[in-house]
């Protein structure tokens, strides 16, 4: 069976013919021989800045008489796994990569192996900063949340694919800082729970991923919501709290998108929403996906509100909603802070008659600048004049 060399540590892991980017290019292997196919062929980690593919398929497509002798002959012919779920009649039409779950059945998570992680929230640095960004919203993180079968393994956050018959088709692990709810990068800041459950010999090492879309589980359940994808995991998480009224599905990677995986959304109204790096390719999509049929557009929101920088560094929807929400949240502090200070001068009668002097004062300086009474009275009472006052005492 050829597919993407299976995450070893870096040693697995190459220099890219394309960016020369040491230990960031998977390579395509024969797991049946260990045999590499040439250097040219496979895919560079660094999709943003470099983003060279060259998959199996198209080498075999450009290299027909290989077929036999590299071993990818051996899979012709070899029966789907009895669901075929999620690539039903699109093989022949995807262009970016070889999905190894046709070739032969996937593999799933046993939900027994999974369960551990959807507990330890208070551990969870990416809950956490959930819970501080949206202050008033506890009910609805922990709906989202449960949803979404959001987790917690040792300190990563668990963003897991369920596939809509319930069965876990892999769980990505993701370092946070708790502050920013950024992403820690180095070199063990992600993993997947496979890759845990491999070196503790609880799942085979040859474990066929099957990818889907983040969120693919409640298609059946919102069979009329629009369905809204991301890059992310984390940014469908936001969004989701920010726009209920959509579905919010991740692809995990900008370069996985293609319209024939668009198919797989039971023809719902389809909004693409790309990171500031990626625009053009998903916009690209979405015409191809337009021709066949389907209601897709792509969002500019990003594209027209992110700056060079921003766009140089991967801005995505995310950071725009983050940005958005803490502005909300300093604006409902000055709100709450001055609702206090009412409050509190209401029910004091030494600070109520402070106020007071204060107003008179201020009323006589309008009056001893030319306004007459009844324009000082209206001057000294206008909101932002009234809230001057009693933030001064």
């Amino acid at each position: 069976m050829i597919q993407l060399e299976t995450y070893k540590g870096t040693k697995s892991r190459h220099t890219c013919p394309a960016c020369n980017a040491r230990n960031q290019f998977t390579r395509f292997i024969n797991t049946d021989t260990g045999e590499y196919l040439p250097e040219s062929v496979g895919v560079c980690n660094r999709s943003s800045k470099c983003g060279y593919r060259y998959t199996a398929k198209e080498f075999f497509r450009d290299n027909p008489t290989d077929r036999t002798e590299r071993g990818e002959q051996t899979a012709k012919g070899k029966k789907r796994g009895a669901s075929n779920y999620g690539f039903a009649n699109s093989s022949e039409r995807q262009t970016s990569s070889i999905d190894v779950s046709v070739i032969s059945s996937p593999d799933f998570i046993p939900f027994e192996m999974f369960r551990p992680t959807l507990s330890n929230y208070d551990g969870n640095a990416f809950v956490q900063f959930l819970f501080d960004l949206f202050p008033d919203c506890s009910e609805e993180i922990q709906a989202v949340l449960k949803m979404h079968f959001f987790g917690t393994c040792e300190d990563y956050t668990c963003f897991p694919q369920i596939d809509r018959l319930n069965r876990v088709c892999k769980a990505k692990l993701i370092r946070f800082n708790r502050e920013t709810g950024k992403r820690l990068k180095g070199e063990f800041d992600t993993s997947s729970l496979v890759a845990k459950l491999k070196k503790q010999g609880k799942v085979k090492a040859e474990f066929n991923y099957k990818q889907i879309f983040f969120g693919e589980h409640l298609l059946p359940k919102y069979p009329n919501k629009p369905a809204a994808i991301v890059e992310a995991e984390k940014t469908a998480i936001i969004a989701s709290l920010c726009f209920p009224e959509k579905l919010w599905l991740a692809t995990g990677s900008k370069q996985w998108l293609n319209a024939a995986r668009l198919q797989r959304l039971d023809n719902r109204q389809i909004i693409l929403y790309p990171d500031a790096d990626g625009f053009d390719l998903w916009q690209g999509i979405a015409l191809d996906a337009a021709r066949q049929g389907l209601t897709v557009k792509t969002s500019a929101l990003i594209e027209n509100h992110a700056t060079d920088e921003q766009k140089a560094n991967g801005y995505d929807l995310a950071d725009y909603l983050i940005n958005q929400q803490k502005e909300i949240n300093e604006l409902n502090e000055v709100y709450d802070a001055y609702n206090s200070k009412v409050d509190l001068v209401l029910n004091n009668d030494s600070l109520f008659n402070g106020f007071k002097l204060f107003f008179e004062e201020r009323k006589a300086i309008a009056i001893y600048n030319g306004e007459s009474e009844a324009d000082a009275e209206r001057i000294c009472t206008q909101p932002e004049n009234l809230r001057s006052v009693i933030m001064s005492i």
